[in-house]
């Protein structure tokens, strides 16, 4: 917000749709070159309180002072001392707030108005740091394409011993490809075992799709909506070629994961996407995506 009639109210957090009349949080934003003083967050404090005093909304939950060179000693430790700062408060309306919450007005600490500030919780007023500010958007999900920087790396995914009923579309898909090469009729995991060279590599293939998998919860709640979807889409664009190419399904799935280990999509996430990951994908989408298919 801020400027002309934001009632003291310079950035703001809503939690629901009931906005400032529901719980809210309020930063009091400074661009000083210096410390920010006592008088100054007296008159903000006042112009918070005032305005919920006259029902322009109601108290925010939070009332933070944001200061580029925070807060000067006295006033932090009255922050840190609600008492001390309620009474700084009114000790010194008169002077210092009651002819700054409306232009052209005086509103003494006086009558309904006295009682509303003795009674306001003061504790509800704080101060944050840059670094404290920059700390908490850090751990948001709009940080990395905001202000770039390496995202903390994704683990490992864990293959469970058995196929769970998940898997099931992508590896039936690589079934059908074994059965392919082998010319055998293998519908079900059980008939790779006379083919212990293909039930090797179901293995790092279903290795492949967990580590996926756990990349992708694991930068769905660090990112931006759909940040891991585009990735995952761009992964598609480099197997797209791929898919209706000439031969068996086996030459098509090998040329898909050389492609997806190969492509270096647009996206934030990119930098910790390893080979096997980008290979995870391909079934990640098979799993999911009727438009990937290795046999024709």
């Amino acid at each position: 917000m801020g400027g002309a009639g934001d009632h003291g109210r310079d950035v703001i957090g809503l939690t629901d749709a009931a906005g400032c009349q529901g719980v809210w949080d309020n930063y009091q934003c400074k661009h000083y070159e210096g410390l920010l003083s006592t008088p100054i967050a007296c008159e903000d404090a006042g112009k918070i309180i005032f305005h919920a005093f006259r029902g322009v909304f109601v108290p925010p939950r939070r009332c933070t002072f944001v200061a580029p060179r925070g807060p000067k000693t006295e006033l932090r430790d009255m922050l840190l001392n609600p008492a001390k700062f309620k009474d700084e408060v009114l000790s010194t309306w008169d002077v210092r707030v009651a002819g700054r919450v409306v232009a052209g007005e005086k509103h003494a600490l006086t009558g309904p108005l006295a009682a509303y500030v003795a009674g306001y919780d003061f504790s509800s007023f704080s101060y944050a740091t840059l670094d404290e500010i920059l700390d908490d958007h850090r751990k948001t999900a709009y940080w990395a394409s905001r202000f770039g920087g390496q995202l903390p790396p994704a683990p490992k995914g864990l293959a469970p011993e058995k196929i769970a009923d998940t898997e099931s579309v992508y590896v039936g898909k690589l079934l059908a490809v074994y059965a392919e090469t082998t010319g055998s009729d293998i519908d079900c995991v059980e008939r790779l075992e006379p083919h212990t060279e293909l039930a090797d590599d179901l293995q790092k293939q279903r290795i492949r799709f967990y580590d996926a998998e756990a990349f992708i919860a694991h930068y769905r709640d660090q990112t931006e909506p759909g940040t891991v979807e585009d990735f995952a889409e761009q992964i598609f664009d480099s197997i797209e070629p791929t898919l209706s190419s000439s031969g068996l399904a086996q030459q098509r799935l090998a040329h898909a994961l050389t492609a997806a280990a190969q492509s270096s999509p647009a996206s934030v996430v990119t930098s910790g996407a390893k080979v096997r990951v980008k290979q995870g994908v391909c079934h990640q989408l098979a799993n999911t995506d009727n438009r990937v298919c290795w046999k024709l």
